[in-house]
């Protein structure tokens, strides 16, 4: 099953450094939002960050300007070299850019003051088993008393309606059923895993398609390691600075403030 989990992986992998390279005319171009920008702007401007999921720079490059020194790391490299131009281009001398996976951090324990993990990517990978690895190697590199900033779609968004969510919710139970199925008269199950969708770009017409997983807030707590302090936000509680949201679960994104 093992082997199974990681052939998916770098199916997926695969399928996303096509879709992010088809995308890298558009990130480029687009700025911080501003639940980014309220975080940043309590954050200690000699602080060492890591962006994971860099893509072209969105975040990053807007963090650099703002004087942090930031390394981005992201698993297509067409979008690397974007941000590499780009930082020289702004002369960003302390905006770090390298290929890497966010399940495989290649930076020693207790490096980074901060680490974001913004705009979704965490839903760009592929697992169960790597998206708790990727949060692991998040909490191991951040320092003791650093924090590290998750933003994760949210499967029960009510945005588009209660049966756009009741058709995911059934259409998942029939995968659970079909992997089952195949477990039990020892087929190879073809299909995408409960929670898993591909899209096709809505930001740039000729990328290829996407995926990206669905989580509820009970598996995303399942990600976070055991005996850490963690805090899920809204956007809305974050911008308006309030403590609590009677829609939180409901709405379109989920951060995720994991303190070490």
């Amino acid at each position: 099953m093992n082997l199974v989990n990681e052939n998916y992986y770098q199916k997926i992998k695969k399928l996303n450094i096509r879709h992010y390279t088809g995308e890298i005319p558009y990130y480029s171009k687009e700025l911080f939002r501003k639940a980014e920008v309220v975080i940043l702007n309590k954050i200690n401007k000699k602080s060492k960050i890591l962006d994971l999921g860099c893509g072209s720079g969105r975040f990053s490059i807007n963090a650099g300007e703002m004087g942090f020194n930031v390394t981005g790391i992201d698993i297509t490299p067409e979008a690397i070299k974007t941000c590499k131009k780009r930082a020289i281009q702004k002369k960003l001398i302390r905006t770090k850019f390298l290929v890497a996976d966010m399940s495989k951090i290649p930076f020693p324990d207790n490096y980074f003051d901060y680490v974001f993990c913004p705009r979704f990517s965490i839903n760009a990978v592929a697992t169960f088993k790597k998206r708790k690895k990727s949060i692991e190697e998040m909490v191991r590199v951040v320092k003791p008393g650093g924090k590290v900033f998750i933003e994760s779609f949210n499967k029960l968004y009510l945005g588009n309606g209660p049966i756009f969510l009741f058709k995911n919710i059934f259409g998942d139970l029939i995968r659970q059923i079909k992997i089952i199925f195949c477990k039990l008269f020892s087929k190879e199950y073809q299909g995408l895993l409960p929670g898993d969708i591909t899209y096709e770009s809505n930001k740039v017409s000729t990328a290829s398609i996407g995926y990206a997983h669905l989580p509820t807030f009970v598996e995303l707590r399942k990600l976070i390691p055991k005996n850490k302090n963690y805090e899920f936000y809204s956007i809305f509680q974050i911008v308006n600075n309030k403590k609590i949201d009677f829609l939180k679960n409901f709405r379109y994104s989920i951060w995720i403030f994991i303190r070490k």
